[in-house]
């Protein structure tokens, strides 16, 4: 049984443009999304300080946050991620720098409460996305009649009928020459094999790096102002291995790999008030531009039947443009004296707006198709945080949070692979909603502290190690925990 790609108009639409890229919506998503990092206090409060202020990770959240503070502040982050067992000769654990920051705050000398009180400036170094990531898969319900085979004879059919050969056909097709001779050729075309089961393993490493500067004012102690500046640095990469036993006993290995980097910036404004003078409730709204991206990407691959090297492709690196969202957010803030605070914050990102685009103005239409698929594949995507912070005596802190992130998917979204791109990987994983859980604690003597926390965040996906209308998904899941001390100083 030969399968049809149920999204085969779409295939062709993405691949009339010529020569094609890698990069395509699964990839957008994941680089726009961000992890719950920075400070132990933050994450501890599950991040949830738009409008409670007064730590200095909240300036890439709600940079008029800083402006609660009323003196100096510097601090440094250390953690160790955990993922469990480690793929592609890779660990599954690994210790990370998260966060390093400073804010000088500038006192006005007022001689009322009223106009500007103070003026802080502050940096801040922070791990916006750790990219550690290793599944080990058993695919066990491909049941003698589905097979990557069958995608792969259909691109080569397309190839093909345009004599225009992508990297994946290219190694696929033929059973003479280089290539690699795991599909059926006759008068009709290339036809693929059933199979009985198949082995996925892959390895995500790497990060986005982002360092904020941040000016912020409080004006009467009941307004506050901000904005950031954003500069990012991702070193993304990817390794995989696919392993298929066919019903005629043949077995076949891919072996991928993708590379990612480039740098990007962005701008983010920030509002938080005291509606009622008396009262310490606050609110805060914040706009995050779009980030704009420029980055370059690299992969390759090789092929193997029957435990024998047959064939491998490779491409160029290759440039390009990248945007994220706009992303908006509310928040909400209140105290009891000194010893209890409580914060709530919503933000919101619509991902079908994932933009790429060319940087010297070759290929266009490339660009402009995979940005109408991005919109088909991915929807707007809400983030709910809560955080509170318990003061059982003046120097230690008990911190609690949660986080809810959306689904970046829509319902039966999919890979799509043009037959005449670089792109040798079929597989693709339609996530579902994170789930963030935290605790924490804080001491403070004197001018010093040292804050602790722990993350678990769950996440369940729907695995496809290829595209077909009837082939049921393998539930997997992206679990991981964190542990993280944060090491500071007021002043």
């Amino acid at each position: 049984m030969k399968t049809m790609n149920k999204y085969f108009l779409l295939t062709v639409f993405i691949a009339v443009a010529g020569v094609s890229y890698a990069q395509d919506s699964y990839d957008a998503q994941n680089f726009a999304n961000s992890d719950l990092n920075g400070t132990a206090r933050f994450v501890a409060m599950g991040g949830a300080l738009g409008a409670l202020g007064g730590d200095v990770s909240v300036m890439s959240t709600n940079p008029a946050g800083t402006g609660m503070y009323r003196g100096s502040d510097a601090a440094i982050s250390f953690s160790g991620v955990f993922t469990g067992d480690g793929a592609m000769g890779h660990d599954g654990s690994r210790m990370s720098l998260d966060q390093g920051g400073v804010l000088i705050a500038f006192d006005m000398d007022t001689p009322t409460n009223k106009g500007l009180q103070f003026v802080n400036f502050g940096v801040n170094y922070k791990k916006k996305r750790n990219f550690l990531f290793n599944q080990l898969t058993d695919i066990n319900n491909l049941n003698d009649i589905f097979s990557q085979t069958y995608q792969i004879a259909d691109l080569c059919n397309y190839a093909n009928a345009n004599d225009y050969w992508g990297t994946l056909a290219d190694m696929s097709a033929s059973k003479t020459g280089v290539h690699g001779g795991i599909l059926n050729e006759d008068e009709n075309g290339y036809s693929g094999l059933p199979s009985s089961k198949a082995y996925f393993e892959k390895a995500t490493f790497g990060a986005n790096i982002q360092a904020d500067v941040n000016l912020s004012f409080n004006i009467s102690d009941q307004f506050f102002l901000g904005a950031s500046i954003g500069v990012y640095d991702i070193d993304y990469s990817r390794e995989s291995f696919y392993q298929e036993l066919g019903t005629d006993g043949d077995v076949y290995d891919f072996t991928n790999w993708y590379k990612t980097e480039g740098d990007g910036f962005d701008v983010k404004l920030g509002f938080i008030c005291r509606p009622i003078e008396e009262s310490p409730f606050r609110f805060g709204v914040t706009v995050h531009t779009p980030t704009w991206y420029r980055l370059r990407d690299a992969n390759g691959s090789d092929l193997f039947l029957n435990d024998g090297y047959i064939t491998s492709g490779s491409n160029a690196e290759y440039d390009y443009r990248y945007r994220t969202p706009w992303k908006f957010g509310v928040s909400l803030g209140h105290t009891v004296g000194k010893n209890f605070a409580i914060g709530a914050e919503y933000e919101f990102q619509d991902l079908g707006t994932l933009h790429y685009s060319e940087v010297d103005g070759y290929n266009s239409d490339y660009f402009r198709n995979m940005n109408k698929i991005t919109e088909k594949t991915c929807r707007g995507q809400h983030t709910l945080k809560v955080g509170a912070e318990f003061k059982p005596i003046d120097e230690l802190s008990l911190r609690v949070g949660y986080n809810f992130v959306s689904s970046p998917f829509k319902k039966d979204a999919f890979r799509t692979i043009g037959y005449d791109g670089p792109y040798t990987e079929t597989d693709y994983t339609n996530w579902g909603a994170i789930n963030r859980f935290t605790v924490g604690l804080g001491y403070r003597y004197k001018g010093g502290y040292v804050d602790l926390a722990y993350q678990y965040q769950a996440q369940k996906g729907d695995f496809y190690a290829f595209d077909d209308v009837n082939l049921k998904p393998t539930k997997i899941d992206a679990n991981r925990s964190q542990l993280m001390a944060t090491f500071g100083f007021r002043f």
